[in-house]
């Protein structure tokens, strides 16, 4: 069973090249590590859901269901901050800050999946330069991403049916619950991981050093423009970190 995030739309983001969204992300991400002020974070995370709405057709809804299986890794990350930091008040403020660097760091990572197929990512880490053993690695992984999330849900589904009910009952109580959901789901991804072995060895995969693609990517006027504006933010990023100090609050 295979799911996909890829969203197919007529939008600016998917007639990018791919090298431009796969360095754009890298360096979007490496921006969000940069800071962790809650709201200098909450303007930046605004700011990726409009890019995506407007310039990718990414509707809300769409963004909030791809962001919707971290929500309890995004409270974990509110909730641990007060126990680490004193006063509470301030471990909970940084708390939110690091819970929106993850959520707009996953919002990058989805954005580049909604908006590039499986094969233009695989061109576009092989005209970086990538080794296309690794890049073929690389965005299996990022593929399969959506793939165990929807497994997770089917057997989450047919535990519900049979009366487990994952709710009800204290936190260590909800946690050995999960235990009929993890070992299906750990033996369905060794059964994939295996059946994915045997495609590709089917498929002689290795055989030949020397690649040929029947499809290829061009860049375009448009995608060098984009790329230097994309640079230009993450120097503004740099900048406004480094120099003027902004966008980080000390902890200690």
């Amino acid at each position: 069973m295979m799911y996909t995030l890829y969203i197919e739309r007529d939008s600016f983001l998917h007639r990018l090249d791919p090298r431009v969204k796969i360095i754009s992300s890298l360096l979007g991400i490496l921006a969000m590590i940069l800071f962790n002020s809650p709201w200098l974070l909450l303007i930046l995370f605004a700011l990726l859901s409009l890019f995506l709405k407007f310039l990718g057709k990414i509707g809300f809804k769409e963004q909030i269901k791809v962001l919707k299986p971290l929500t309890p890794l995004i409270v974990i990350t509110i909730a641990i901050w007060p126990f680490i930091l004193e006063p509470k008040t301030f471990g909970l403020f940084i708390g939110l800050g690091y819970a929106l660097r993850l959520a707009s760091m996953a919002m990058i990572t989805f954005g580049l999946l909604m908006t590039t197929t499986q094969r233009e990512l695989i061109l576009g880490f092989i005209k970086l330069k990538m080794p296309y053993e690794i890049g073929l690695t690389l965005t299996i992984a990022l593929r399969y991403i959506p793939t165990l999330f929807g497994l997770a849900q089917t057997i989450i589904d047919a535990q519900r049916s049979r009366g487990l009910e994952l709710e009800k009952g204290s936190f260590f109580s909800r946690i050995r619950k999960t235990v009929p959901i993890l070992i299906p789901l750990i033996i369905a991804s060794i059964k994939t991981a295996h059946e994915l072995s045997i495609a590709l060895e089917s498929r002689a995969f290795g055989a030949s050093r020397k690649r040929t693609f029947l499809h290829t990517i061009q860049m375009e006027k448009k995608d060098y423009v984009a790329l230097i504006f994309v640079f230009l933010l993450f120097g503004l990023a740099l900048y406004a970190r480094y120099q003027l100090g902004i966008g980080y609050v000390k902890l200690y």
